[in-house]
């Protein structure tokens, strides 16, 4: 534990740490950080490492799947938790953002590569985009239909939200040079010029991720309704990884498609669940506590999973 502490955690806590404390001494626009990273970085990373990866094994494929059903998974948790505890309306909503989807990218993604290498790095891509989908999509569906503002207007939302994504673009351009025989190691020329400033930019993007996390991290939030915090942050954090690895295994995943996506399932909550939260009005500081709380909370609680993991 103390080992997977020093060599996953311990780098990740540094950058985002150094983000923390710049939030803290300076007025940063997070809005602007995010739209760097969300129309900027990310979508290079997931272009040079979709053309760079190896996809003729089943691990890709199981590892997509396999993000849906952690998912779906998360979804059935919460709706048996809100019968037992009697929870209606804006709670159950806010408690499906808070537990289906996880800081995958900021947190996981560099994760991922410390923990398990460049094949996990490349494993944790595939569940990122993924779960990058899913929140954009069904997110908005959540929080939509939470506000009671389904229907017509929540499906304009939902496509709106889908034909901005730049990271289905990047996964269509990486998925087109490949096609065509695209190898980043031979190339030469204009093309691989072109694809080297790409890779350029994908080597920001991580580093850039958590100092994010550190600066959202930093604007700091009041703590609300600690027990509903409680109870988000132990399905996200304890419940979600358990139900994973069961998942995994019936999947047939082993070694380090196994670690990475039960890692992956463990991850806090995202913290872009609060944008959803505030813009559909649910519960928005009971969100905003439990994505303060689940980060910090994770620092422990990934140091046992990955040392059972790795």
């Amino acid at each position: 534990m103390v080992t997977v502490l020093i060599e996953v955690l311990l780098p990740i806590a540094v950058v985002a740490s150094a983000g923390f404390a710049l939030r803290r001494a300076f007025p940063l626009d997070l809005m602007t950080l995010n739209r760097l990273m969300i129309y900027g970085l990310s979508p290079a990373l997931i272009f040079v490492a979709l053309v760079r990866a190896d996809l003729s094994g089943p691990d890709a494929g199981r590892m997509l799947f396999f993000a849906v059903g952690v998912l779906g998974l998360m979804a059935l948790t919460v709706w048996i938790s809100a019968l037992g505890l009697g929870l209606r309306g804006k709670d159950v909503t806010a408690l499906l953002l808070t537990s289906m989807f996880m800081n995958s990218g900021n947190y996981g993604l560099p994760a991922s590569r410390f923990a398990f290498g460049e094949t996990g790095f490349t494993l944790g891509v595939f569940y990122f985009i993924m779960q990058s989908i899913m929140a954009q999509t069904l997110g908005v569906g959540v929080a939509a239909a939470g506000a009671a503002e389904g229907g017509r207007q929540a499906w304009q939302s939902i496509c709106y939200r889908l034909i901005r994504m730049p990271q289905i673009y990047a996964v269509t351009g990486a998925l087109a040079l490949r096609s065509v025989g695209f190898q980043p190691a031979t190339a030469t020329g204009l093309v691989h010029s072109l694809f080297e400033g790409v890779a350029l930019l994908s080597e920001a993007a991580l580093p850039v991720m958590l100092l994010i996390l550190g600066v959202q991290l930093g604007a700091g939030a009041p703590l609300v309704r600690p027990g509903m915090v409680a109870i988000a942050t132990t399905i996200r954090l304890v419940i979600s990884p358990i139900l994973a690895f069961g998942l995994a295994r019936l999947l047939g995943m082993e070694g380090v498609a196994l670690g990475v996506g039960v890692m992956m399932a463990g991850m806090p909550t995202a913290v872009n669940t609060t944008i959803l939260a505030i813009e559909f009005d649910t519960r928005p500081q009971l969100v905003v506590s439990t994505v303060v709380v689940s980060s910090f909370a994770s620092l422990i609680t990934l140091s046992v999973l990955l040392s059972l993991v790795r």
